[in-house]
């Protein structure tokens, strides 16, 4: 049975915005069990990352990602997390949340506690109206960033 945070979650994927960046190559819809989507993200060396996505609220509450791995159907390994000097070691922090999260300002689990993310990052700060393209665009720019590495398998 649809929910209306269900709805709300296939609408988006329906949207100009969404489909925009699919077009550009950006994202793309894996797949959808709801509450739980999972995303995939291109990285700059044409990889794909994938983000499984728990949207129970959407788009009223945030979401929670974290990395993961499509074959398995399992959180990623820590050890093929995406890793860099800076931005990308500050976002994709496996020891943050025992790694069921990501550390930015758009995730469930990270918000709280951190005040001041929303002063230092408004453009990562969660809004119901672009829905999760916040948590995609974010994402999208951290990982192509100048200092993205990530082991393959």
């Amino acid at each position: 049975m649809e929910t209306p945070d269900s709805i709300a979650l296939r609408r988006f994927f329906d949207s100009t915005r969404f489909r925009s960046g699919v077009c550009r190559g950006r994202w793309k819809l894996h797949s959808m069990d709801f509450p739980h989507v999972v995303i995939e993200i291109r990285c700059p060396d044409g990889r794909w990352l994938a983000l499984r996505f728990e949207c129970t609220g959407y788009p009223n509450a945030l979401p929670n990602a974290s990395p993961w791995h499509i074959a398995t159907d399992s959180p990623l390994t820590h050890r093929l997390w995406p890793r860099g000097a800076r931005r990308i070691s500050a976002v994709f922090r496996p020891d943050w949340k025992n790694g069921t999260a990501l550390y930015i300002p758009c995730d469930r689990l990270s918000i709280d506690g951190h005040g001041q993310w929303a002063r230092d990052h408004p453009e990562m700060m969660w809004d119901p109206i672009k829905g999760l393209l916040v948590y995609l665009e974010a994402v999208h720019s951290t990982l192509n960033s100048q200092d993205f590495q990530m082991e393959t398998e």
